[in-house]
């Protein structure tokens, strides 16, 4: 027993049109009467009388003309669940679903004026605020003397924090820089930044010990995502970089491996896993000195099921245990349901080893559809049962 479709979280720009799917268990879609199809959003059930921007499809999606956004509020923003009630079987809740609009988020920090000498490296920061609605959807371009920057591939990196990365620099790099963030629909340009180049001969040809122009940040990351890890330094002669992963050298020059140097330093990690957490140390060396930078790196996993309830029959009087078993990163949140309508734990329903459901003493009305969700910072998700509860047998 499960929906045919499930709502996904979504960002989408202000007046565009939307739809959050939802379907009907296959077996009751040919039903009479039909199953009744409704939402909620944050815990309220939505109400479509009358409203001309939002309604719902035959499948029992929700549609959304245009979705709306004032200039201090955006109510079509919030956490979405979609409800299919069967009456002689019961009720059938979705997993939760977030719908955002996108913004374009300020500047956390801006090119700064920046003095290198030639064949150093420069860089150049543009970092916008984390954990912004339209943060997967940004684009970053950098302006030299206010014209868009011919970026040569050989020497020049912006990175996927935003940030420009100006390696080997010669004279004829010296200018204003700024950085542009986009989102498709709006743009933000950021202060500009003057780059000052030295030549050799006015930076002296002194040894100098290595320091960092950027080192890494803590880091949470969602499972299956990519991760860069940021570490660029300066020193004369040029200091060699390498990264060790909880004090063992990691090897960037493996061609399967999935960790991969990027710019003049960062270490960029693809398809991350739980077996990525750890402490990450950016090590930047030469023959003066050796400075080290360290991170962590935790990984959030999506919950997933070991064990789905399964449905039961049982008859009145009888205890009946509803078993689930839920595991993620953080761990997740384990809530029942009967009916749609969340099960507060009693003497009656109890909550067995942190994630079963143990009924009590049943009765006719218990009958219904049971449903185990688990919740976690990287997700949601949701799967059903019924319990039936069998007539007695004749003498």
């Amino acid at each position: 027993m499960a929906l045919t479709a499930e709502p996904t979280d979504q960002v989408v720009s202000k007046n565009a049109s939307a739809v959050i799917d939802c379907g009907a268990p296959a077996a009751w879609v040919q039903h009479q009467p039909p199953p009744l199809m409704e939402w909620k959003r944050d815990g309220v059930l939505l109400n479509f009388i009358g409203d001309t921007r939002r309604s719902l499809l035959s499948n029992g999606s929700l549609f959304f003309a245009s979705v709306h956004q004032t200039r201090n509020e955006r109510p079509d923003e919030g956490v979405y669940q979609c409800l299919v009630t069967l009456p002689s079987v019961g009720t059938l809740v979705s997993r939760w679903a977030k719908l955002q609009i996108s913004a374009l988020p300020r500047f956390e920090a801006e090119p700064r004026d920046v003095i290198v000498r030639v064949g150093d490296t420069a860089r150049f920061n543009c970092y916008v605020a984390s954990g912004a609605s339209s943060a997967a959807s940004l684009h970053f371009t950098w302006l030299k003397d206010e014209r868009p920057l011919n970026v040569d591939p050989a020497r020049m990196s912006i990175l996927p924090s935003g940030a420009l990365e100006l390696d080997d620099v010669q004279l004829l790099d010296q200018g204003y820089y700024r950085c542009n963030v986009s989102n498709g629909d709006k743009f933000r340009i950021s202060t500009d930044a003057k780059l000052s180049v030295l030549s050799e001969l006015e930076g002296g040809g002194r040894p100098e010990a290595p320091s960092f122009l950027a080192t890494p940040r803590n880091t949470v990351a969602l499972e299956r995502s990519n991760v860069t890890l940021e570490c660029a330094a300066n020193g004369n002669p040029r200091p060699e970089i390498t990264w060790l992963k909880d004090g063992t050298t990691i090897d960037v020059d493996d061609l399967d491996s999935r960790f991969h140097r990027i710019g003049s330093g960062s270490l960029r990690i693809d398809d991350v896993r739980e077996s990525d957490v750890g402490a990450y140390q950016c090590r930047a060396e030469n023959s003066e000195d050796s400075a080290d930078a360290t991170a962590s790196l935790d990984i959030q996993v999506a919950p997933r099921y070991v064990k789905r309830p399964q449905s039961v029959v049982a008859h009145e009087k009888e205890d009946a245990e509803l078993e689930c078993e839920i595991v993620g990163r953080p761990e997740p949140t384990v809530q029942w349901t009967k009916n749609g309508e969340l099960i507060i734990e009693s003497e009656y329903f109890q909550i067995v080893n942190g994630h079963n459901l143990k009924i009590l003493g049943l009765v006719a009305s218990d009958f219904g559809i049971y449903q185990c969700l688990g919740s976690n910072a990287a997700g949601n998700v949701q799967a059903a049962a019924s319990l039936t509860i069998a007539q007695p047998t004749g003498c």
